[in-house]
């Protein structure tokens, strides 16, 4: 095989080159903590024209405009939508906001992107979709993981087919989320279905590739585990093992995830993929991806990484949409593309609660 390289042109998210992004005014709607340390940071850095933002909080709407120097505030989102200027909304708010949100634009349409999932409840984003899809929104969804510099660093080595023809999947992460007091604590079903919806989402980003034989996920099987004394009321521990393809494992490609959110000893966190194909591997940390080939098995090939998931990977999925409204064309993450994996979430979490494997047709049904 030629020389395998990786270029950080490659694989760092940024803004489209194509596009006069001074022609899409973007609307904030939701002027949180996410929205001030990932979206505006992030946005800063690409250009984007940020031209109102709005809050139900009167102070987050008027000292979010003060931080980030933006030059229209209001606390009623039918003024944001009277403004000409605001071409793309940006909606960054908590699922039970969303609908309501959503049928406020849909009296004057505008592109959105909204926070991920599109909803944790799979009938609640069929919901979304619907309102969207009557009002001739164009939706796309905020899975801004698929544009972090080790997963596309990940995707680009996989499509140019180093690995060959991949019948593997692993991740592995480490952390701690069990904080007395934070939101996500007392979310239900949150290691799986808001925090875990990111690494099975890149399960699906990843066996899209041609060279996974871009398939879709077809069961899966969840186990979990719970401590007696966390703060959180669900697991915070997870491992699932998904198959793509007919029962029985016969078709050549499957994943397995693993998810301890409760490691009390920050030494000990870590967080890794791992790809196996038919004519070597591909394997990253947030710092360094690496390749080995089976035709040269003990030379390993280190690519140290330019740029962070957050917050540079949320340029991407704003930029996407801002070009999919350009040229006329869907985003990269469209709602139906999001709801195979909330029922890859949902799957996950009856599986966990039954302990038996769950199909996908059984959600989507």
């Amino acid at each position: 095989m030629a020389e395998i390289t990786l270029r950080p042109e490659q694989y760092r998210p940024g803004p489209p080159s194509d596009v006069d992004l001074s022609q899409y005014g973007v609307g904030l709607v939701g002027c949180g903590s996410i929205a001030n340390s990932a979206h505006l940071p992030a946005y800063a850095k690409a250009g984007y024209t940020i031209v109102a933002c709005c809050d139900v909080d009167e102070d987050a709407a008027r000292s979010t405009a003060e931080r980030w120097d933006i030059p229209f505030w209001t606390t009623d989102i039918r003024a944001l939508l009277d403004r000409d200027e605001v071409r793309v909304i940006d909606m960054a708010l908590h699922p039970a906001a969303r609908k309501e949100t959503l049928e406020a634009i849909a009296q004057a349409p505008r592109p959105v992107l909204t926070q991920k999932p599109l909803h944790m409840e799979y009938e609640l984003a069929a919901e979304l979709i619907a309102i969207a899809e009557e009002a001739g929104i164009t939706l796309a969804v905020n899975q801004q993981a698929r544009w972090a510099p080790d997963h596309r660093a990940l995707r680009v080595l996989m499509d140019q087919g180093v690995v060959g023809q991949v019948y593997s999947i692993q991740n592995l992460r480490r952390s701690f989320q069990d904080q007395p007091g934070q939101w996500w604590t007392s979310l239900a079903n949150f290691n799986i279905g808001d925090h875990g919806v990111h690494y099975l989402d890149l399960c699906r980003y990843f066996a899209s590739s041609p060279q996974a034989g871009s398939r879709e996920w077809t069961r899966l099987h969840c186990t979990t585990a719970m401590l007696p004394d966390q703060n959180g009321p669900d697991p915070l521990i997870y491992s699932a093992n998904v198959e793509f393809g007919e029962a029985g494992g016969r078709v050549g490609l499957m994943a397995s995830l693993q998810f301890n959110n409760i490691i009390r000893a920050s030494g000990a966190h870590s967080y890794n993929w791992w790809i196996d194909g038919t004519e070597g591997s591909v394997w990253a940390s947030t710092k360094e991806v690496w390749v080995a080939r089976a035709d040269d098995p003990r030379t390993v090939h280190t690519f140290p990484l330019e740029g962070t998931w957050f917050p540079d990977a949320f340029q991407g999925p704003l930029g996407d949409l801002i070009a999919a409204t350009a040229h006329g064309r869907p985003p990269a993450v469209t709602p139906r593309d999001n709801l195979n994996t909330i029922a890859m979430t949902t799957a996950a979490i009856r599986s966990s609660k039954s302990g038996r494997v769950v199909e996908r047709s059984e959600v989507t049904a």
